[in-house]
């Protein structure tokens, strides 16, 4: 874990104050954390939330797809059910 001494002032300590007040995050360091991470997905550092999703959501369906393809998994029409 590394750590960062970070000073600041006007609008961003407006904005830290702000969120803070809000309950939006609990701490300070939550406040940057956050915004790294959203900085390094806008600038594709990172894998999006969406990006994570959609991987995970393929992942979970590679195994049914690969049944219907062989033969072994079977769709019905939700009107046969």
């Amino acid at each position: 874990m590394k750590s960062t001494m970070l000073q600041y002032e006007g609008s961003v300590e407006e904005a830290v104050d702000r969120l803070l007040q809000l309950g939006v995050f609990k701490s300070k360091a939550d406040i940057f954390r956050v915004g790294a991470m959203e900085l390094a997905a806008k600038y594709g550092v990172v894998k999006t939330k969406e990006e994570i999703i959609e991987e995970r959501m393929h992942k979970d369906a590679e195994p049914a797809l690969r049944k219907l393809k062989t033969g072994r998994a079977k769709l019905h029409r939700i009107e046969d059910i």
